[in-house]
């Protein structure tokens, strides 16, 4: 649980640097171009090492998750992947929403703990919740907006791409994670 709860943070830390003008400059003059390229490897390593510490955690027992919750999970991670795909395409959706993916990650969060009482995932869903609070607050609180203008078209696109996104990851879940989203029993 240690390494997952470590894992989480790094991960936050790293992912509040452009909220945070000043530290995100510090590392910009220490990695100089390189920033971009590092700034995903690291990213993309860091979410590694959380779902593995995530797959390695033991099942303790926390709380019973509420009687229909996994329809509250299916519909709160179908809005975090909307979210997604506002942020990921370039519409009015995303000026005006401001930091979509910091809206995701909580709705996607929340979700998670709809359908899951154990400690990895109250350390995992309720840490990223947590980190997309203070992305959010943060980011409000430093007049954050999103860059360029709206391109015609991309409100239609983010929404169909974060579906697709979603119908994606419902087909990848047990794959990737280790959890069925749905299971057919015969």
């Amino acid at each position: 649980m240690i390494f997952l709860a470590l894992t989480v943070a790094a991960f936050a830390v790293w992912h509040l640097l452009p909220v945070l003008p000043a530290a995100q400059a510090r590392v910009q003059a220490l990695l100089g171009a390189a920033y971009g390229p590092v700034y995903g490897v690291v990213s993309l390593v860091l979410l590694g090492l959380i779902v593995v510490a995530w797959r390695m955690a033991d099942f303790v027992y926390v709380y019973d998750p509420p009687e229909g919750g996994r329809y509250a999970t299916f519909v709160l991670v179908l809005v975090g992947f909307i979210c997604l795909g506002i942020f990921i395409f370039r519409g009015s959706l995303r000026l005006k929403l401001r930091m979509p993916l910091a809206l995701g990650v909580m709705a996607w969060g929340a979700g998670h703990l709809f359908a899951n009482g154990d400690a990895a995932s109250v350390i995992l869903f309720g840490g990223m919740i947590a980190y997309a609070a203070a992305h959010f607050s943060l980011g409000l609180a430093a007049g954050f907006r999103p860059e360029g203008e709206a391109r015609a078209g991309h409100d239609l696109l983010s929404i169909l791409g974060g579906i697709a996104l979603y119908g994606l990851m419902t087909q990848m879940h047990e794959l990737l994670i280790g959890v069925p989203v749905v299971t057919l029993g015969g």
